[in-house]
């Protein structure tokens, strides 16, 4: 059954929606680990509470505004490259559109259809070169030309989910004004985040939000060790 432009439509739109909210969790986590991880260290290293804020605040706009650019760069980057493969798909349909139709073809054989069926939907895709050539840029390539990101969407929310991350563990260090009052507010803010990204990301990879959630914590709890070796460390040189 060949399906239609509106189930086609549906189906990448929902894809892209999952691939996006992937995309902010695991951006919501780096920046959470990392502050979590400077923050805990520059608190063991004997720094006043006023210190540590400083330091949390400079390293999370430092995450926010690299990571906000790299998200905008390999976005970017994957866009043209995807356009690049689409020419090469039109300039190759243009110059051999038999031996490209067969390609086609073979595609769905190798999804397992029955050749009736397979011939059925060759024919559908090839009587449109648009849907043609997006269709063999997917099935070469992995991606899909049907919803290309913005750049500076990509950028904006990235930026805006490290931030999220890193104000966890900043917080604390917002009301109080002694590292032993605010540290053990920290940490314990960094693991329920933690938990929770593990539980969001668990709902877009149909995983198991509780083992999901401990993974996340048990990775946070490994920074907080290591941002406590860190900083007893650097103190005592």
């Amino acid at each position: 059954m060949v399906p239609s432009p509106e189930a086609r439509t549906a189906a990448i739109s929902k894809g892209a929606t999952r691939g996006a909210l992937r995309e902010v969790v695991f951006g919501v986590n780096d920046g959470l680990i990392s502050i979590t991880g400077l923050v805990v260290g520059v608190a063991s290293s004997q720094m006043t509470a006023h210190q540590v804020l400083l330091a949390g605040l400079a390293a999370t706009t430092a995450a926010v505004v690299a990571m906000g650019l790299g998200a905008y760069l390999s976005t970017a980057a994957q866009n043209q490259y995807l356009l690049a493969e689409r020419d090469r798909e039109y300039q190759a349909i243009q110059s051999n559109p038999q031996e490209k139709q067969q390609q086609v073809a073979w595609h769905y054989q190798q999804q397992g259809m029955a050749s009736d069926l397979a011939a059925q939907m060759t024919r559908y895709t090839v009587s449109d070169r648009q849907r043609w050539v997006s269709f063999l840029v997917k099935e070469e390539v992995g991606a899909s030309l049907d919803h290309l990101d913005s750049p500076w969407t990509s950028a904006l929310l990235m930026a805006i989910a490290v931030l999220i991350g890193s104000l966890a563990p900043i917080v604390p260090f917002l009301v109080s004004t002694q590292v032993a009052n605010a540290l053990p507010w920290s940490i314990g803010l960094a693991m329920v985040t933690a938990f929770a990204l593990g539980a969001v990301k668990a709902r877009v990879t149909d995983a198991n939000p509780w083992r999901s959630g401990l993974q996340f914590v048990i990775v946070a709890a490994i920074a907080v060790v290591v941002g406590i070796i860190a900083g007893r460390l650097f103190h005592s040189l």
